[in-house]
């Protein structure tokens, strides 16, 4: 199993901690007891066959080293993908920028739940992989799921639980694709 970790070149988007490349990364905060993620400290890092999910969060993709003697937790949790792990110390290696090309790779090593395929949609068209999206589209969405994938695109497209779908709010990429959805569906 190949381990991965994505970040805005070596920045963690989650905590603004910056990474040396190459070099063992020692968590400031690690504490696998605590509820609150942020109390739980280390790293976060996930397989190559469920990044694709994550990809939002970083412009760079790394290979992830896990040094012998650190400690690694597996993150269960309902919302989270298996696939998302979390360590004390870590390596990144082999940066590699994210490409349109690169996306497609990933979707088709890919392995998600259905539903998190439809949240990739939108996460994918936040990073401008519209190219990606419309490949899964074609690749994943029938009349028998399509239903399914618009309920979770405007879900995932609302950034607030008290906010309702607006089409007139989407950007120009979200529109064309949320109108792909609907032609499926009334076709």
């Amino acid at each position: 199993m190949k381990y991965v970790k994505v970040m805005f070149k070596d920045v963690s988007h989650a905590n603004g901690y910056r990474y040396k490349v190459g070099e063992i990364n020692i968590a400031n905060t690690w504490d696998i007891d605590a509820h609150n993620p942020k109390d739980f400290g280390g790293f976060n890092f996930g397989t190559e066959d469920k990044i694709l999910r994550y990809l939002h969060r970083g412009d760079t993709i790394y290979d992830v080293e896990i040094p012998k003697d650190a400690e690694v937790v597996k993150i269960e949790n309902k919302n989270v993908p298996n696939g998302v792990f979390r360590t004390n110390k870590i390596i990144i290696k082999n940066p590699i920028t994210i490409t349109e090309s690169l996306v497609k790779e990933l979707y088709k090593k890919s392995n998600l739940p259905d539903n998190t395929y439809y949240q990739c949609l939108v996460t994918l068209l936040y990073t401008g992989h519209k190219e990606t999206v419309k490949y899964i589209i074609n690749d994943r969405i029938t009349k028998d799921n399509v239903e399914a994938a618009i309920k979770e695109f405007e879900r995932f497209v609302v950034d607030k639980e008290d906010k309702l779908f607006s089409y007139n709010e989407l950007w120009d990429d979200a529109k064309e694709i949320y109108d792909e959805l609907l032609k499926i569906k009334n076709n």
